[in-house]
């Protein structure tokens, strides 16, 4: 069979199993088992397929048919340019939270100092290496549960080469008591699914991507409720929190901020139209 043959056949098990992507995900696969660039598959679709490559493509179609998100079985994804590894025990970075990324940039620039900033709950280092990569004078902590996913995020902090000090430990925790009030931009894409919608999330999250970076306790608010009240003790006067949400929790979320104390709170819409960001300034303690 031809690789265009081999992309044809695993499409239609990728449809047949519910798979929207069905022929994206058959020609990504098709370039990862052959090892080759997305771009460079067209020229060699008549080619047959190498006897060494048809085994590799096979279990990696398998994988997929079983719902195994994409980006665990072709093992990297691109996220604002940067390509990182990602794999069991991490969360899959999403189109959406490249408008976290950039929201928290802007940030970040919009200063006449060298801003420090926090990625709480890295996950792989999307967030922090964008941050890095985008304003390479910042000074960017990054804090981390989960082993396994600061596995991933220390394995793009290798491939990357970029600048960012990770943390193990839950939210703010793992700081440096001497970064208190001296916070410049504090970005989180927390986990905000609450218990009822986890049932009804796609197998690929379901079955593989680690829950606890999904849901964020019954109703979906609780770990964004205790970031809100920590992240106060760590923002500079001025200093801003970016924060990734749900889409039906932007008019909760910013009223809540305004009662902490927050200021100039806005809700940004992702790529779908759909509310996904808030942020706001803190002003300091009254």
């Amino acid at each position: 069979m031809t690789i265009g043959d081999e992309i044809d056949a695993a499409a239609k098990i990728f449809a047949d199993a519910g798979i929207d992507t069905a022929r994206n995900d058959a020609e990504w696969i098709a370039t990862a088992a052959l090892g080759k660039r997305r771009g460079d598959l067209l020229a060699h679709i008549g080619d047959p397929v190498p006897a060494d490559t048809a085994e590799r493509f096979k279990k990696m179609v398998a994988r997929r048919a079983r719902r195994e998100p994409l980006a665990y079985i072709v093992g990297s994804v691109v996220f604002r340019g940067l390509e990182l590894e990602v794999g069991a025990g991490c969360l899959v970075p999403r189109p959406e939270t490249e408008v976290t990324a950039e929201r928290a940039i802007a940030h970040a620039r919009d200063g006449s100092r060298r801003p420090t900033v926090v990625d709480v709950g890295t996950g792989c280092g999307a967030i922090a290496l964008s941050l890095a990569a985008e304003v390479p004078e910042a000074r960017i902590f990054a804090t981390e549960a989960m082993g396994a996913a600061r596995g991933w995020a220390l394995r793009n902090l290798a491939r990357t080469g970029l600048r960012c000090t990770l943390l193990p430990g839950s939210l703010m925790s793992p700081l440096h008591p001497a970064l208190g009030g001296g916070v410049d931009v504090v970005v989180s894409n927390p986990p905000y699914v609450s218990e009822e919608e986890w049932e009804t999330l796609e197998p690929e999250v379901r079955r593989f991507e680690p829950k606890e970076a999904v849901v964020g306790g019954e109703t979906g608010l609780e770990i964004i409720l205790e970031l809100l009240e920590q992240v106060r003790m760590w923002l500079a006067p001025g200093g801003w929190l970016v924060i990734e949400i749900a889409e039906s929790q932007g008019e909760r979320v910013s009223r809540l901020l305004g009662i902490l104390g927050y200021r100039d709170v806005t809700v940004t819409k992702d790529l779908a139209g759909r509310d996904r960001v808030v942020e706001a300034r803190w002003v300091g303690l009254l």
